[in-house]
């Protein structure tokens, strides 16, 4: 099925006639099609102690997209990138059998990264072929933007605003596009897919937004991954004199979908304050992904932007089997057009008591004219009863036009 998804942008011509409109008009649209050029270079250091050698990856990603103009409310989506590995390659890639050397999962290679077409309505959009689909915060359904080969979907979405400030956005996936793409592999580059992807949004006020939502993942070729998450969330934000006060109130609960073999329920729960004065903001928050102990499973998350959360040294990409109670600090503000970022960490298990270690995240990032930014990252994770030190640094330079 995504075979004929990824088929309709290249189809469009064909229909043409049939629509009674003249070839002239879709060769205008292709001609007013927007371009752009972006480049990516990072270098990502990593120590392991799980690891006699340190990795050390310098890669540069380079995307080209266009999205034409629009021709009978349609328009035409694709997207390009190629990542390249500089110097030598002293890092396991996932790829290149380097596995005597902490993972940075940035394989070489070049892949088609969106390929759709989209149909324009007033209040409904719908868009089938290759695309990136990124729900709320991407704690559930992400596009794991951080790394160099970003995850995209061949999906059916379907986005409708039925009254004021209520949407509805569906989404059918037949194949996940992932992170260790595009040569085949382990893990695996492509999951076969038949996820149902459903997201209610009210937006009542800017201090009240509930939602609710519904993503059942079916994998045909990983099973154990496959789980149904129904949950709700409020946010909103509030300015009492000079001070801008934030929230977000979430749960959801998780069962074993489609052919997982293990039974299985756990829930999910975060809590999350802010304050801003002058443009800074601290925030103190909680996230729980609980763990079904009988089954010893645990709360998954397999298509989330897994490194914006639980701490960027990657250490719980997949959940413990006994949960994760991730408690954390941030201050964040900008000092001289520089942002600065500062959070910490502590985890611990949700069942057994477990110390799961602590962890520092420190980044600084500059703009510079519309074009350029330049970022300073790190992170420092400290075991706990289990688990291994680690830290990471980055410096990254990005450039679009």
């Amino acid at each position: 099925m995504s075979r004929s998804l990824l088929a309709i942008p290249f189809c469009v011509a064909v229909v043409v006639p049939s629509l009674g409109y003249s070839a002239d008009d879709l060769a205008g649209a292709l001609k007013e099609g927007k371009t752009s050029l972006s480049f990516r270079l990072r270098h990502e250091q990593v120590s392991d102690d799980a690891f006699a050698n340190d990795a050390n990856a310098s890669t540069l990603r380079t995307r080209l997209s266009y999205t034409s103009g629009q021709w009978n409310k349609l328009d035409l989506m694709i997207e390009f990138d190629h990542v390249g590995q500089l110097l030598d390659e002293r890092f396991n890639d996932t790829r290149n059998g380097n596995t005597t050397f902490p993972t940075v999962a940035d394989p070489k290679g070049a892949d088609l990264n969106q390929a759709a077409v989209r149909y324009r309505l007033d209040g409904f959009t719908a868009v089938a072929g290759r695309q990136r689909i990124l729900f709320d915060n991407q704690r559930f359904i992400g596009g794991v933007g951080w790394r160099q080969n970003e995850q995209t979907y061949d999906a059916l979405r379907l986005t409708a605003t039925p009254v004021d400030k209520l949407t509805l956005d569906y989404a059918w996936v037949s194949d996940t596009r992932r992170i260790f793409g595009p040569d085949a592999g382990a893990p695996p580059a492509a999951l076969i897919s038949d996820h149902h992807l459903l997201n209610v949004k009210y937006a009542a006020s800017k201090a009240f937004t509930p939602v609710a939502y519904m993503y059942a993942l079916d994998f045909a070729d990983a099973a154990a991954l496959s789980s149904q998450t129904i949950g709700a969330y409020i946010m909103g934000e509030v300015a009492i004199d000079s001070v801008t006060l934030d929230y977000r109130v979430e749960g959801a609960t998780q069962s074993d979908y489609g052919d997982n073999a293990t039974d299985y329920d756990a829930d999910y729960l975060l809590l999350s304050v802010g304050g801003k004065l002058s443009g800074v903001r601290l925030g103190l928050a909680s996230e729980t992904l609980g763990a079904d102990s009988d089954a010893g499973v645990a709360f998954a998350t397999p298509l989330a932007t897994g490194h914006a959360f639980q701490g960027w040294a990657d250490k719980f990409l997949a959940t413990p089997g006994t949960g994760i109670v991730d408690t954390y600090a941030s201050l964040g503000g900008a000092v001289k057009g520089v942002n600065l970022l500062a959070v910490y960490h502590e985890y611990e298990s949700d069942t057994g008591n477990i110390d799961q270690g602590e962890e520092l995240n420190l980044q600084a990032s500059k703009k510079l004219g519309g074009n350029y930014t330049l970022t300073l990252k790190y992170a420092d994770y400290s075991a706990g009863d289990v688990g291994t030190d680690a830290q990471k640094i980055w410096l990254m330079a990005e450039a679009v036009f």
